[in-house]
């Protein structure tokens, strides 16, 4: 199987990438975890990329040490970077037989063994409940399971019942994120109807400024299905709809949405063609293009969700769940639809969906939300399905190490040049 790296150019101010990312070499590497240099590590599964172009590495493993599952953060930095590594405090005592950060110099990169991390201090507080806290939360909370994790800023665990079964999700952040959270969910839910709307949100059910931790209500209902699963026209459908409900709320405290300013497109474009130059000059002229025709893209302001995927997406009957409120910003309503179809169009780019179906899901979507909600010019929603298939495509592609998209730069680009001169090809 090819390495995802090898698609990638060689970074010379972080030459140890490609061995980092290995999941073949990164067990003989994560001995450095044990003081005797002799467990058995197998099972090894890099589940998460944070790659700074020239920074820096974030990678989150999965793997089993001597039978027992573990997770383990790693952080890459550029060589001779030592002050850092003195400041990371190591420790010299082991807990239950392996040592909980460890510092592989071969490789000029520092792992912590979850629930430790660098800057999430409050972690291992809240990885087990605790009789304060379930008395705010749920009284059959018994377990926990980490059902997502961004080391160095934030985790999410699944807190379950005797059966298994999410009672609540808690949040736990390096910084504020979840207190901004906690108030913007309270913001969206108090201007949301509470009969008869297709768009659900979660409750918050408790917050800690001490631990930095949210809790919220764990909705009832089953994930929105993937595009390529037959009944993906009608939850997208559902979604669009709940989509133009989310948009007329309101949360006066979120910032307004830039992602797609200039000043960051041309940073992007430069970060693409330094780890991948053969795709640099047509990302750069992507970005003139998108630039010089900006003007186009304007539509109504309104209340955008920032990260719509199938992931974030609850179906609970005929209503749709949206969580994750941590991107919702003030911004174009065109930007929430353009990402939607932008994600539709990278697997159509793919190969994993077909024109007919690509054309049957955005409409499915767009309709569902024209249903409840006049949609913006399709000029605009081009634009932006170019500008994220770019920005949240194409260059996600290099950042979070995807095989898929790195595989396809060509085509991802191709098609946002596409889109700018042809258009939506949708009714």
């Amino acid at each position: 199987m090819t390495r995802p790296t090898a698609w990638l150019a060689r970074d010379a101010t972080l030459p140890n990438r490609d061995a980092l990312l290995d999941e073949a070499a990164v067990p003989q590497i994560l001995r450095c975890l044990d003081p005797s240099g002799t467990a058995d590590i197998t099972g090894c599964h890099c589940t998460r990329v944070n790659y700074q172009v020239g920074k820096s590495v974030r990678a989150v493993f999965h793997v089993e040490i001597d039978r027992r599952p573990h997770v383990v953060a790693a952080r890459m930095f550029r060589p001779g970077r030592t002050d850092a590594y003195r400041a990371m405090r190591l420790d010299t005592q082991p807990e239950d037989g392996l040592y909980t950060v460890a510092h592989a110099a071969a490789i000029d990169t520092t792992f912590w063994l979850f629930p430790h991390d660098r800057k999430i201090a409050t972690l291992g507080s809240v990885t087990e409940p605790n009789e304060q806290v379930m008395s705010l939360v749920s009284k059959s909370w018994k377990t926990t399971r980490l059902a997502a994790y961004a080391p160095e800023k934030s985790a999410t665990l699944a807190c379950l019942d005797a059966n298994h079964q999410p009672v609540a999700y808690a949040k736990i952040a390096a910084s504020y994120q979840a207190e901004r959270d906690h108030g913007t969910y309270l913001q969206l839910r108090s201007r949301l109807e509470a009969r008869g709307t297709p768009l659900v949100l979660p409750a918050p059910l408790a917050y800690s400024s001490q631990l930095r931790t949210l809790w919220l209500e764990a909705l009832a209902g089953r994930r929105l299905v993937e595009p390529t699963n037959a009944a993906a026209a009608a939850d997208l459908r559902r979604l669009g709809g709940a989509v133009a409900v989310f948009h007329d709320l309101r949360a006066p405290d979120v910032p307004r949405f830039d992602r797609f300013n200039p000043e960051r497109l041309s940073a992007a474009a430069a970060i693409l063609g330094y780890v991948r130059p053969d795709v640099a000059a047509r990302a750069e002229r992507l970005v003139s293009r998108l630039a010089d025709s900006a003007h186009s893209a304007r539509c109504d302001l309104v209340c955008l969700h920032g990260d719509l995927h199938p992931k974030n997406a609850i179906v609970i009957g005929d209503a749709v769940g949206l969580i994750d409120v941590e991107d919702v910003a003030s911004g174009p309503s065109a930007a929430d639809l353009g990402s939607l179809l932008a994600g539709l169009a990278y697997l159509r780019c793919a190969g994993d969906l077909s024109e007919a179906r690509y054309v049957e899901l955005a409409e499915a979507f767009l309709g569902g939300y024209a249903r409840r909600r006049i949609l913006p010019d399709h000029t605009s929603i081009a634009w932006h399905a170019a500008a994220a298939l770019f920005l949240e495509r194409a260059v996600r592609a290099v950042t979070r190490i995807r095989p898929l998209g790195l595989m396809h730069l060509p085509e991802l680009i191709a098609e946002a040049e596409r889109l700018l001169t042809e258009g939506l090809e949708i009714a």
